[in-house]
């Protein structure tokens, strides 16, 4: 099918790349938007436009209403689509392209509005994620949903695995969008506002492993959700800070009913294994420190031995 659109992407984060890919080589974009926040995504946006002769607008917050309305008059596209931007796109601009500005919001709608629900999906035990395109409205994560894909969240699935899967359900989605765009048969469903929620981005504190009050389960989500863009899940240990980047949940062999936190084994047999909650074990597969990433039993090299706790 020949596609005679032209469209403005705004995006901010890995999820975009790949239909961000997909749609340069269709060549239909006429412009690329991100933060002027330097960034590894940043690097790799700016090299793909190069590719394809295509210019990358960077935008500092100051300034933001102003020049993207000056840059969606100019460059005149059918369509803004948005791709994880961090800003609120100003009401006055949202109905300046024919169809709008639309958005990909990479959990259900409107179960998981906000900015990162998939950390909380994760953490919380959520067992199925998707992508939903939606028109944008005043109402941030509001309009009505134009498509929508469903992902399962399999146990043991890391952020980082997730995102990559989110990433492509997203391209899947763009390219349907651009069908129905073409052919005039984009349809709309209404949210349900008595089954929103909103999650906001985690704070610090929401990041620590709760030793006393989570079992082997519960911090093996909170690693996953953790990893990699934190590194994994924070834990103090004879005042050393350490990041759990991917646990396991093993059998306790010995009964044992430590105190949770407890270190049970550091060795290369066994692994580093810890007490939680309810009689449950992690093994610390890897851990994150200022010396690197390494397999938990190395911190034996450090002095770390069974019988210490996190705090």
């Amino acid at each position: 099918m020949h596609l005679t659109m032209k469209l403005l992407i705004l995006c901010n984060d890995r999820l975009a790349l790949p239909a961000l890919n997909q749609l340069l080589q269709m060549k239909i974009i006429a412009g690329v938007g991100m933060t002027a926040r330097q960034s590894e995504v940043q690097a790799v946006v700016h090299m793909m436009c190069n590719q394809y002769g295509v210019p990358l607008r960077l935008f500092k917050k100051a300034t933001f209403a102003p020049d993207l309305e000056a840059w969606v008059r100019e460059t005149g596209p059918d369509a803004v689509w948005v791709k994880t931007f961090p800003w609120k796109i100003p009401e006055s601009v949202l109905s300046i392209p024919p169809s709008g500005f639309i958005n990909f919001h990479y959990a259900p709608l409107p179960e998981y509005r906000g900015a990162n629900p998939l950390f909380w999906m994760i953490r919380n035990g959520v067992a199925e994620t998707g992508v939903t395109v939606h028109r944008m409205t005043a109402g941030i994560d509001e309009g009505p949903m134009l498509l929508s894909s469903k992902m399962p969240i399999l146990p043991g699935a890391t952020f980082g695995m997730i995102v990559a899967g989110l990433g492509f359900s997203g391209m899947e989605l763009s390219g349907k969008l651009l069908q129905q765009m073409q052919a005039g048969t984009i349809t709309e469903a209404t949210q349900d506002d008595t089954q929103a929620s909103w999650y906001d981005r985690p704070n610090p504190q929401d990041l620590w492993i709760e030793w006393s009050s989570m079992d082997a389960a519960a911090v093996q989500r909170l690693v996953n959700a953790c990893n990699p863009w934190n590194k994994g899940a924070p834990a103090r240990l004879n005042g050393w800070t350490i990041g759990l980047s991917y646990v396991s949940i093993v059998a306790d062999e010995g009964g044992s009913k430590a105190t949770p936190g407890t270190l049970l084994t550091v060795d290369e047999v066994k692994g580093l294994r810890i007490a939680c909650k309810d009689n449950t074990v992690i093994r610390a597969d890897v851990v994150f420190t200022e010396e690197g990433f390494l397999p938990g039993f190395a911190l034996a090299g450090f002095g770390i031995r069974s019988g210490m706790a996190f705090m």
